[in-house]
């Protein structure tokens, strides 16, 4: 008696499970009609439930309820797509991420909407040439601004800057500080810098707008007990200049 209770339950919770998901195969490209590898795809609480294949092709399983998705990989623009209940063949157009220097936040913006408003072209495109089974996308897919963000790093940076400028109006000649050997950038928040060279302030100036610290190495904390800064080997005596501008200082 019990073994049947237990197979029927068995029963019932499959076919509950069959039908309360549905199967969803596709493809990733780029925006230059190549392969996207290795494209990660998650839910909308970003639970990993599949990842593209050496061809781009996938094949993940959704709960019924499930209707956004984010398609994401190294060198490639997040992209979150809403699912129609009709949608079976998923065809997915990844854009590279472009480096955008010295741009306001505005104009990356509208250079990437720019690209964004091509979409439909290169599906039909990517069809054309057999690498997409449909003529049109099965999903609803939005414009997403990245000023926002870059707006809060903007911010964070600025906070970064007068933080640097009142540490170095504060630090005096013979004060002591901690450098990091290699040129961490002031601007992260790591502190595993593996090496530290130790070192007396001699000297400071703002040539062409820096905080430079003129150091006269004391000492050092290495795994192989020899100094060095910046890739370069350096004595106890020796001078160093660092520039707090941009690299990171560690005060006593």
């Amino acid at each position: 008696m019990i073994t049947k209770i237990t197979y029927t339950f068995l029963f019932f919770f499959t076919v509950f499970t069959a039908f309360g998901q549905r199967t969803l195969s596709g493809r990733t490209i780029d925006q230059f009609m190549d392969t996207a590898i290795g494209i990660t795809i998650y839910d909308k609480d970003t639970t990993e439930i599949g990842q593209s294949d050496i061809n781009g092709y996938f094949e993940i399983k959704l709960p019924k309820e499930i209707d956004k998705l984010i398609f994401t990989g190294l060198g490639y623009e997040w992209a979150t797509l809403t699912i129609t209940k009709e949608c079976k063949n998923l065809e997915v157009i990844l854009f590279m991420a472009s480096t955008y220097d010295f741009m306001s936040p505005s104009k990356v913006d509208r250079l990437r909407e720019k690209e964004f408003e091509k979409l439909s072209e290169l599906h039909f495109q990517a069809f054309q040439k057999g690498l997409f089974k449909t003529e049109e996308p099965c999903v609803i897919r939005k414009f997403e601004p990245i000023k926002p963000r870059l707006d809060i790093i903007g911010r964070q940076m600025d906070l970064t800057k007068k933080q640097i400028k009142s540490t170095f109006k504060e630090l005096e000649i013979g004060n002591v500080v901690k450098v990091p050997s290699e040129t961490w950038s002031a601007y992260t928040d790591g502190t595993d810098y593996g090496c530290l060279v130790t070192g007396t302030i001699v000297g400071k100036n703002r040539k062409k707008r820096s905080y430079n610290l003129i150091l006269k190495v004391t000492n050092n904390i290495c795994r192989n007990e020899q100094a060095t800064y910046n890739g370069e080997k350096v004595k106890i005596g020796d001078s160093i200049t660092h520039n707090m501008k941009y690299y990171k200082i560690i005060t006593e």
